[in-house]
């Protein structure tokens, strides 16, 4: 198939869409070369996520009708958000293009119907990304169907981890957002499944859904019975679909990428003895191979992508239907806002019963000194921005907290007001009415060096001129330990006197951005006539609801790998403490030092902190990894990771679990203070 491709002249593809997805669609069109790419599109204006997958003459535009008025792909990519969809694959038809759109196709099933009525009156084709049903799993299941007899039953089951932010790095996702956008995967490998069974169309029986989290569905397809779970809670990790059938059954593992096979009736006692065993081995083997083929084709993008697109290239070569019927898109689709409206009316009625509970609250509270003056606490939705809006309202504050969105009831703070604003990009001032002291909490923590220098970096610059023209009188930053010079460097113990290692992007875009941001902080705050404090928190850990630091060691399996020795100690900070501590600035900031690395006086040895884990985890055993093997190993993970990925700065893993020496003088100062001031 590949060959093929490679031997006919590349079909002509504009990819409308730079970000997350945008890459695994430059990977998978580039694995196979049965498509080039001859422009692209993204109103952020930003190609950077492509530097290296497609050539830096490829014209650029931030507006997709500029594109196809000047230029005239024979296929179209749409990789942008679900929204989006519907309304750029009309213009992409209307222009003559054929269309890839990644899913989910659309979100409503009349945009579906009117994409497909479109493009069949322009004669054009159209195919979703439903790249599942490509992998090799799906395809071997569909190869094996005759072995198991007639289909009895289907279960299509996924669950995964939740994630904050959506692709395009910017824009936050609840659970709901997350199940549906992943839930296509799970529904069209279902709906395939059933509709082969015997030509009956799937009907859905039942359906139960939690809002944070979950989806089960009972669906019917002649005698044929179909079940869907879906969970952001449920673990560990899995992506499958089970086919049981008259004789035997079926595995596809999308998470080990093998087939598990077990053709037979197994009723008799040497097949039910011998089925545990049979199952064992072709899941050794098999996922052996599924792991090892992942890694070599790791540059073709998701697996099944490549292979679905290059279908797709074929039959618009050849003029022949795409591989995706339209039906089988509009069941999809269909299924899929079913699912969405039940779990959007469940999360209505959900965060109805959140708001009466969180006025009864309300009304049990104390009221605010205003006296005091008001607090404004950015990333008060995170970690320690919850903490601190708690800490602070507990104490009479009147607290506004900003997020990028306000959140629904049910993960709000009583008695605090909640606004919502994109530091990095335009916002109201209004935000800031009012306030008398910023604590500045929000940072981005993931994606490379670009979303730290909006989200960190300008969002920092833009909320100090911002406080500055509000009249805002004294800006609390929240910096990070980690801005340090090493104390190899330094020799020695660091301390609020230790540089800042600025500018150094080799250390990681968190670290640059947090020293960036810092920077800015201190030169700017007080030109502009704002009373600046710097507070350096050490590792945030919450031992209320403790999980290890990551220095401490990794979970592998049911085994959790802690490092270096026993006794050595990790330096690390309460959230709590460090809630108290940026209360007790804001009490009397006068008072404060004007920088502290916020560690706990004492830091808790390693073992101590295994032990706390292993007491929430008894599931779990453990293995003590001395540090030295790691330093010996950490040069040739240097290197594999050179070599496996090129282009990118290796992690010294030896580094990674080491823990630095602070001198605490300051902050058992502070600490202390803290404890006493309330």
């Amino acid at each position: 198939m590949g060959q093929q491709g490679h031997a006919q002249i590349p079909v002509d593809v504009a990819l409308i869409g730079c970000g997350k997805m945008g890459v695994h669609h430059a990977k998978a069109i580039k694995a196979h070369g049965a498509g080039r790419i001859i422009a692209l599109a993204d109103p952020s204006g930003d190609r950077s996520k492509l530097d290296g997958l497609v050539p830096k003459d490829v014209p650029f535009f931030t507006s997709v009708s500029d594109l196809l008025k000047t230029v005239k792909p024979t296929v179209v990519h749409i990789a942008t958000p679900p929204a989006t969809h519907a309304e750029l694959a009309m213009l992409c038809l209307s222009h003559g293009a054929h269309v890839y759109v990644e899913k989910p196709f659309t979100l409503r099933l009349a945009d579906t119907e009117a994409v497909l009525d479109a493009a069949r009156r322009a004669g054009r084709s159209v195919c979703a990304g439903h790249q599942l049903l490509y992998e090799s799993p799906a395809r071997a299941l569909a190869a094996a169907l005759p072995l198991i007899g007639r289909v009895v039953h289907v279960e299509s089951y996924f669950s995964f981890k939740p994630v904050r932010k959506s692709n395009d790095g910017r824009s936050l996702m609840s659970p709901i957002d997350q199940l549906l956008d992943i839930l296509p995967h799970p529904v069209y490998t279902l709906l395939d499944a059933l509709g082969g069974a015997d030509g009956a169309a799937p009907q859905l029986q039942s359906l139960h859904v939690r809002p944070e989290g979950g989806v089960h569905a009972l669906l019917q397809a002649g005698e044929t019975t179909g079940v869907l779970v879906v969970t952001l809670r449920g673990r560990p990790i899995d992506s499958y679909l089970r086919v049981v059938g008259t004789n035997g059954s079926l595995r596809a593992d999308f998470v080990r990428g093998a087939l598990t096979k077990l053709p037979g009736p197994g009723t008799s006692a040497v097949g039910i003895l011998s089925n545990p065993y049979r199952e064992g081995m072709q899941i050794l083997i098999g996922s052996t191979r599924g792991f090892a083929s992942r890694i070599l084709n790791k540059g073709k993008g998701y697996p099944g992508l490549a292979e679905l697109i290059e279908a797709f290239y074929d039959s618009v070569r050849q003029g022949t239907p795409p591989p995706l019927s339209p039906s089988s898109i509009r069941e999809t689709v269909r299924l899929c806002e079913q699912v969405g409206e039940r779990l959007r009316s469940a999360k209505a009625e959900y965060e109805v019963r959140a708001e009466a509970d969180l006025a009864a609250r309300e009304r049990q509270l104390s009221p605010t000194d205003v006296t005091k003056g008001r607090v404004l606490v950015t990333g008060g939705t995170g970690l320690l921005g919850r903490a601190v809006v708690a800490e602070l309202r507990g104490c009479g504050w009147p607290v506004r907290a900003l997020g990028r969105r306000v959140p629904p009831p049910s993960e709000r703070q009583a008695g605090v007001e909640y606004v919502g604003a994109d530091l990095g990009g335009d916002f109201d001032s209004a935000v800031l009415s009012g306030v008398e002291t910023v604590v500045h909490c929000a940072a981005e923590t993931a994606g490379g060096k670009e979303a730290h220098e909006r989200n960190s970096v300008l969002a920092t610059k833009n909320l100090l001129h911002s406080a500055a023209k509000a009249s805002v009188k004294r800006f609390i930053h929240i910096s990070s330990l980690g801005i340090l010079k090493t104390g190899k460097e330094m020799g020695g113990p660091l301390d609020e006197r230790t540089p800042v290692d600025a500018g150094n992007l080799a250390r990681g875009p968190y670290v640059w951005g947090k020293a960036e941001s810092e920077r800015e902080v201190v030169e700017q705050g007080p030109a502009l006539g704002l009373t600046v404090k710097i507070i350096r928190p050490g590792p945030l850990v919450d031992f209320s609801d403790y999980e290890p630091p990551g220095r401490l060691g990794r979970e592998l399996g049911t085994v959790y790998v802690a490092v270096g020795p026993r006794s050595s100690r990790l330096s690390l900070c309460d959230v709590g403490t460090a809630a108290k501590v940026i209360r007790s600035t804001v009490q009397d900031i006068d008072a404060a030092p004007s920088v502290v690395n916020l560690v706990e006086p004492t830091a808790p040895t390693r073992e101590e902190l295994l032990s706390l884990w292993l007491k929430k985890r008894p599931d779990l055993k453990s293995v003590w990894l001395p540090a030295i093997i790691l330093s010996l190993l950490s040069p040739l993970l240097i290197l594999l990771q050179r070599i496996l990925l090129p282009g990118k700065t290796p992690i010294d893993i030896a580094a990674a679990f080491a823990s630095e020496r602070y001198d605490t003088t300051i902050a058992s100062e502070v600490i202390s203070l803290a404890q006493r001031s309330r």
